[in-house]
């Protein structure tokens, strides 16, 4: 049966072990490589041990893919017949680390002269534990296994291909009296390279003028091939549950919006042509402003009538 593994792309995945925690951190968490076929690529990966003692390292090429749509990844262990994981050379399986030590492993990545152009995506697996696993006893040792996760592109008769499939308000409702207002993107990579798209939403309001350019995957998050991405974006900051009403009310009114708007996204992911997406349509009331400032009006007069009167 595949062993399976859910594994976060920018987090490691810690399994607990009795007696003591040993603490490997490795940089770079992603390996983003183009190699044509016949070449080679040397990359530096540094591992940190952060603990007090030795810790023993023992490493394994492995694949992953997509888990959901958010940016996470599942580790697989490779299929006997897939041979990519075999292009990955590390100068060592095994290696020790005292303590407070850094070290720089390289991984070699050789392409072979009839390696087919497309997306390839491998994991290096780096497993810490207290002893040699020829030596462990019937504790558990092993204290943490974190990965190193390869993007390779093998350059040559590729396909870069991505669609929206659905751009939407997140919360799928028409009207809002308050921030933030969130929007929802789902992009489909159908072809055999992962895309790194950016873009901005643009928001206009009811006379068509451009209000609003919400940046879209500014950290360069990636898309893998034949996946489905989901991408949130959020216009304006909810701050009221750390504010006092009438800070709230201020932040309201010195951007005041009110009225219908419309927002749209174009992304450009290396294509001749960017996505532009159908525009969706919301109204802001932000009625209980308005009620404030009614109020504060009818005070205001109430007041200066008054002091007349005296």
């Amino acid at each position: 049966m595949r062993h399976l593994i859910i594994f976060l792309i920018f987090l490691s995945f810690l399994l607990f072990i009795p007696d003591q925690v040993l603490a490997l951190t490795i940089s770079p968490l992603i390996i983003d490589a183009a190699i044509d076929p016949g070449q080679s690529g040397v990359y530096e990966v540094k591992l940190y041990n952060e603990t007090n003692d030795d810790i023993f390292i023992s490493a394994a090429v492995e694949k992953f893919r997509p888990q959901g749509e958010n940016g996470q990844a599942r580790i697989l262990s490779p299929d006997i017949t897939d041979t990519s994981v075999n292009w990955i050379k590390l100068p060592a399986n095994s290696l020790v680390l005292k303590p407070a030590e850094i070290i720089s492993v390289p991984v070699i990545i050789n392409i072979p002269k009839t390696a087919e152009a497309g997306g390839y995506y491998l994991a290096v697996m780096w497993e810490s534990s207290a002893g040699p696993k020829n030596q462990q006893s019937h504790q558990a040792l092993i204290a943490s296994r974190v990965g190193t996760l390869v993007l390779l592109e093998v350059p040559g008769e590729t396909k870069k291909g991505l669609e929206i499939i659905d751009f939407n308000l997140k919360e799928n409702k028409k009207f809002y009296n308050s921030w933030p207002i969130g929007f929802l993107l789902r992009l489909r990579n159908y072809g055999n390279v992962h895309l790194r798209p950016q873009g901005s939403v643009i928001i206009k309001d009811f006379t068509g003028q451009t209000i609003e350019a919400l940046p879209f995957n500014s950290q360069g998050g990636a898309i893998l091939p034949q996946t489905v991405r989901s991408f949130e974006l959020f216009w304006g900051d909810d701050n009221n549950s750390r504010l006092g009403p009438l800070a709230v009310l201020i932040n309201q009114l010195a951007d005041f919006k009110i009225g219908r708007f419309s927002a749209k996204t174009i992304i450009d992911y290396g294509n001749q042509d960017d996505l532009v997406s159908e525009p969706v349509y919301f109204w802001i009331f932000p009625w209980p402003s308005i009620i404030s400032l009614v109020v504060i009006a009818v005070v205001m007069i109430f007041l200066s009538r008054w002091v007349k009167k005296k």
